[in-house]
Formats: C-alpha cells, structure tokens, sequence
C-alpha cells in the first residue's frame, strides 16, 4: 500500500514571514538574524532600546507584533533565542552560509529557509529527528544541487494552527 502519492506538478504554497510584517518589523527581523548570526547568542530585548540604530523606534510595541506574529520567540529573561528560521540556541541544524558565518535553524525546513531569507547560497548538515543519520543539504542559485544521502526526504506539516509552533518542542 503506497501511503504517499507523488505530486509532480503541486507546489507547496504559504506565506512567508516576511509577508505578514510591516517595513520596519522586517528591518528589525533582520537586524535580528544578524545579530544573532554574528554572536551566536541570543539578542537581549533591553539591549535593543540602547542600539543607535533602534533608538528613535518604540521597540517594546515592535517586539510585541513580532511574537503575536510568530517571527520572533523570547524566555523569560527577555532574550530573543529565535528570530524565524535562525535559532540562538544550538540545534541539530547547522547551516554555513556562502559568505562563511555560520548560525542554527529552527528545524531542518528553516534550515532550507535561510537560503531565502539570507539570499546566498547554504551548506546545511543536519541530523534526522526520527533516525539519527547525518543528512548533507546544499542550496546554490535557489536549488538543491547536493543532497547526501540521496534518499534523504522532507515532511512539512502545517502548522499554522498550532499554538507557539515557533517555541514548541
């Protein structure tokens, strides 16, 4: 019995984050990723109001859209660990960018995201959550130009319905 069918000609289909943001949510998205890009850590909300950049934005209100739109995840001592798809926190999805930095995804899907997101081509190496095996992913000029092994495959599930999908385990 074959479970699933192939869709040759079905493209999946959903709203980018970016979408769902105003101009300067998505600066501040970005000045995220960055940030937590460049250090490895995650951002400190209290931190944001003292950058020079952000000084003159009421960064309290844009913090509170940004988790109400699922873009952004902070703990409980203000620390921003997730800015969709990079995660602060280490995870099993490791993605090198082409320009060298290297940061965390949220999921293995992320992973593949932050070809998009960051507009450059990625190296993910990656550990399957259901089996253990290492998994290789390369992205160049939007496509999958490397996958190791193989008969490596993605499952995708809406989430979209699901409370905190961002900050869920």
């Amino acid at each position: 019995m074959k479970i699933f069918k192939n869709y040759p000609d079905e493209r999946l289909s959903i709203e980018s984050i970016s979408s769902r943001l105003t101009g300067v949510e998505r600066k501040l998205r970005h000045y995220l990723l960055e940030q937590i890009i460049e250090s490895g850590r995650p951002v400190n909300i209290n931190s944001l109001k003292q950058t020079e950049e952000l000084r003159q934005l009421n960064t309290d209100d844009l913090i509170k859209s940004m988790v109400a739109k699922r873009v952004i995840v902070p703990d409980e001592e203000g620390n921003i660990n997730f800015a969709y798809p990079v995660s602060a926190l280490p995870t099993n999805h490791k993605v090198t960018l082409k320009d060298g930095r290297k940061l965390y995804a949220m999921c293995a899907v992320d992973a593949m995201g932050t070809a998009f997101t960051l507009k450059q081509d990625v190296c993910i190496d990656s550990i399957c959550s259901h089996c253990g095996q290492e998994i290789t992913v390369v992205i160049e000029n939007e496509k999958i130009v490397e996958l190791n092994p193989a008969s490596a495959h993605v499952l995708h599930v809406d989430l979209e319905n699901v409370d905190n999908w961002a900050g869920s385990c």
